[in-house]
């Protein structure tokens, strides 16, 4: 649990900041599934507060020992799913690590990323978008724009600096910076790991794009397969940066204001001390961006705003 600086209040006015530090500090909003648990169909499976439900295209995707894949042959070789994510600020960091394997040797492949539209192909109206293939020509590619517009990285699993070896799962790593305008994608296989982009520069992605967390799979059927596609476990988090933007006090009343959390709730804490004794909640469930602690306590006080 992290929280911003605290503030303190004392003999009827506004003090100061008590740490000579920016207002900023991070909360966590996670969305976190290994699929071990509420076998079944993917569409409709709940996630996390702040996120929506998964969605599906069709009814190929499901959960099953484990794993996402798909249940049977169907005419339809696309199959995708997705689910909304928190409304991004210009400051947050959204960070993804999905492990993952593309069918073999059946022509096969996994494509992920964001997209600004709900249950929809990441191949169509993806952005920072994966394709990973493990079939006939293993290899990764990163799209930034739609389509295939905009390719910036493909390489071979077999090229040696990756040596990846397509018969094992995948971990993947990806950051998005929204105040940086920046990526970073990694990977990890096996005892093998690289580094595939850095710090990329993806001011032409607009933020919007990030509303929705995109999964395909491409020409893969269970029943077909010998060795389907899969993805193993997920793991998504916003970072909201939180900012103090006001603070004021009048008449035993303190207030303050923040921006960062959008409609997030946050809970507001208070103590008289700022580095002993216990942090007690005096406001919950807060989605406001503001609150007013209406009778303070005499001397001074400490106050913090804390998510989750």
């Amino acid at each position: 649990m992290k929280s911003i600086p605290s503030l303190r209040i004392g003999l009827g006015v506004l003090a100061a900041l008590t740490i000579p530090i920016s207002g900023n500090l991070y909360g966590q909003v996670i969305y976190e599934d290994d699929f071990s648990a509420n076998d079944g169909p993917l569409n409709g499976r709940t996630t996390a507060t702040g996120f929506g439900n998964w969605t599906t295209t069709d009814s190929a995707f499901e959960v099953t020992n484990g794993l996402v894949t798909v249940n049977a042959n169907t005419p339809v070789p696309y199959h995708a799913a997705t689910f909304a994510l928190p409304t991004l600020t210009t400051n947050d960091i959204l960070s993804l690590t999905i492990t993952l394997k593309a069918s073999a040797p059946v022509a096969g492949t996994i494509l992920f990323g964001f997209t600004p539209y709900p249950n929809t192909y990441v191949i169509n109206n993806g952005y920072g978008w994966v394709y990973n293939e493990s079939s006939s020509y293993p290899n990764i590619q990163f799209f930034i724009g739609q389509s295939v517009a905009g390719q910036v990285y493909s390489a071979p699993l077999t090229n040696p600096a990756l040596n990846f070896d397509p018969s094992l799962p995948t971990t993947f790593q990806y950051t998005y910076s929204a105040s940086a305008k920046t990526l970073s994608l990694s990977a990890v296989n096996g005892t093998n790991s690289s580094t595939l982009l850095n710090n990329l520069d993806v001011s032409a992605i607009p933020l919007s794009a990030f509303g929705n967390f995109g999964l395909q799979f491409q020409d893969t059927a269970l029943g077909s397969d010998p060795n389907p596609a899969f993805v193993d476990s997920l793991r998504v988090e916003v970072v909201p940066v939180i900012t103090i933007t006001s603070t004021s006090y009048s008449a035993n009343a303190f207030s303050l204001t923040w921006s960062g959390t959008g409609s997030l709730p946050v809970t507001i804490q208070r103590r008289e001390a700022l580095v002993s004794g216990q942090w007690t909640a005096i406001g919950q469930q807060v989605t406001t961006g503001q609150f007013t602690d209406p009778s303070t306590p005499p001397g001074q006080a400490f106050y913090r705003v804390v998510y989750p």
